[in-house]
């Protein structure tokens, strides 16, 4: 039986990290060992790692200064000894079943690498939404031309975009240790998760899907995703300009690429009327402006296929090529796109 490490990165959730770690000691896949990175809380949590580890032997504890998720994570590679790995964030719960599935699915499919689906959850445990994937195989070349394509986002006629979150996902330490695969900080890059994707997947052989929601990803008033983040724009620019140069001779992938950009891009206005506009009309005005003139956004905006794509998308898209500001404010106004 082999053994599998689980990293938590840990900071500052002492209400969840109870939880989360009695979720993985009770995994019924039963050699593991669950690394806890304390990046440098200032609340009880990394107390909290500490007594967990006086009492289970499969615990070890990291207490380093704070540098943010994707170095805490680092970190926890540089000890792991299992022969696969899996990453789970410390506000997060996995299901009893979560690891024996995945190891289930790695030895008959003879896979390197095994993604699973997740349920978003709420505070309070409730289920919110249920993301599940239809079984599939990649195998050599297809791994990462079509796998990690989906990672980018969906294609331009159809939506088949996977989750590229490293979490519920068991990978081959093997391929981490030969290519020292690591993450960057997502203070430089707002998703280190797809950085580390875009590395990872060029070099597995054999990486399977199956259809688990063993993982439950809660959504709690401190969650990254729900912070407003006032240079969003700018580091989702930054991060299409990394990928791009990793992807610009595929034009399918490019073009997943530019679609999960208007994605991110809407959001990026969303937060900004969220923000700003019911306070200061003209700040608003003037930061949509900004974004609209962008030059990463005109240049995609002429690149992207719109023809392909469904009217409410088309429409946002037709919009921001034409900077038409005060139709999007209008729009945004009245939730329309």
């Amino acid at each position: 039986m082999e053994l599998v490490s689980i990293v938590v990165p840990v900071y500052n959730v002492e209400h969840y990290l109870q939880e989360c770690i009695l979720s993985l000691l009770g995994q019924t896949y039963k050699n593991i060992e669950v690394i806890l990175v304390d990046d440098g809380s200032t609340d009880s949590s990394g107390n909290i790692c500490d007594l967990f580890a006086e009492k289970d032997s499969r615990i070890k504890v990291i207490h380093k200064r704070n540098a943010g998720l994707g170095y805490a994570r680092n970190s926890g590679l540089e000890i792991a000894k299992g022969e696969y790995i899996t990453f789970i964030d410390s506000d997060d719960i996995a299901e009893k079943n979560l690891v024996e599935l995945l190891m289930n699915a790695v030895h008959e499919a003879v896979a390197d690498t095994c993604i699973g689906g997740f349920k978003r959850i709420s505070e309070d445990g409730k289920i919110l939404f249920q993301e599940r994937y239809q079984p599939e195989m990649y195998e050599r070349d297809a791994v990462y031309q079509n796998l990690f394509a989906r990672m980018l986002g969906s294609a331009a006629d159809k939506h088949d975009a996977i989750r590229m979150s490293v979490w519920n996902v068991l990978y081959s330490m093997k391929i981490i240790r030969e290519n020292n695969i690591r993450f960057p900080s997502e203070r430089m890059l707002i998703s280190e998760d797809i950085i580390w994707d875009s590395e990872y997947y060029r070099h597995s052989e054999h990486a399977a899907i199956i259809d688990s929601t063993a993982y439950n990803y809660r959504v709690t008033p401190g969650s990254l995703t729900q912070k407003y983040k006032s240079n969003k724009f700018e580091m989702i620019c930054k991060l299409y300009n990394v990928l791009e140069e990793k992807v610009k001779d595929n034009s399918d992938m490019k073009t997943r690429l530019q679609r999960q950009f208007f994605v991110n891009l809407r959001d990026c206005i969303h937060q900004e009327n969220r923000k700003i506009s019911h306070n200061d009309k003209k700040t608003y005005k003037t930061r949509i402006k900004a974004i609209l003139d962008d030059s990463v956004v005109e240049k995609v905006s002429y690149e992207y296929p719109i023809q392909k794509i469904q009217l409410k998308q088309r429409l946002f898209i037709w919009l921001v090529k034409y900077k038409m500001l005060a139709v999007i404010i209008m729009l945004n106004d009245l939730k329309i796109i």
